[in-house]
């Protein structure tokens, strides 16, 4: 008799055993993965990576409040600097027909109105010099920020002598000819979404052509 009270108990210690490891060996809702948040996921789909190389829209608006929110880097005073350095050197590029030089100066659809006028007048023969005598006042007129690029209007007041001559040497007089107190409007742009931090020219007037 005590050998079969053996065999029972070691028969009944490994169903027990057997049983719990079954137990055991289960995974509860609190062992299982945690399961990804699809919440998560749908708002880091909308973050731009740096590496991509895509920027976030830019905020519009007029003015130089707008202008400065836009690009944090905008000062004023260097800007006025360049646009001064800027409207010396298109004018003595547009003069010479330096191609080379106005393409970094002026926008694409600019450019084109320039390289005409330039094209015209080699064709003629002529030969265009202007002088800045001097140049009395600049500042902003108009700013503002739409499509993601920055566009500042400036108004130069300057005198300038401009000389228009033929192919033999000979000076030709118009109205655009002599030393004249002139007024230009000169909008400038900027990409926004590039590093590049140069400004072009993207548009000319005076009040004499309104």
């Amino acid at each position: 008799m005590p050998f079969i009270d053996i065999i029972i108990f070691a028969v009944i210690a490994v169903l027990l055993v057997l049983r719990l490891r079954s137990v055991l060996g289960q995974r509860t809702g609190y062992d299982e993965q945690p399961q990804r948040d699809n919440r998560l996921d749908n708002e880091s789909a909308e973050v731009i990576s740096i590496e991509s190389g895509r920027r976030a829209e830019i905020a519009e608006g007029h003015g130089m409040d707008a202008l400065r929110k836009a690009d944090r880097s905008f000062s004023e005073k260097e800007f006025m600097n360049g646009a001064a350095a800027a409207f010396q050197m298109i004018l003595n590029a547009y003069a010479e027909g330096d191609l080379a030089n106005l393409k970094r100066l002026l926008s694409y659809d600019l450019l084109q109105s320039f390289t005409q006028s330039i094209q015209q007048r080699a064709k003629d023969g002529e030969t265009l010099s202007i002088t800045l005598d001097e140049l009395r006042d600049v500042r902003i007129t108009d700013a503002k920020v739409f499509d993601n690029t920055a566009s500042v209007t400036v108004e130069f007041q300057s005198t300038q002598t401009r000389i228009l001559s033929d192919k033999d040497g000979d000076t030709l007089e118009d109205e655009d000819t002599g030393t004249r107190d002139l007024i230009d409007i000169w909008t400038f742009e900027r990409d926004l979404t590039l590093d590049d931090p140069n400004w072009k020219l993207a548009e000319t007037d005076s009040p004499d052509e309104e």
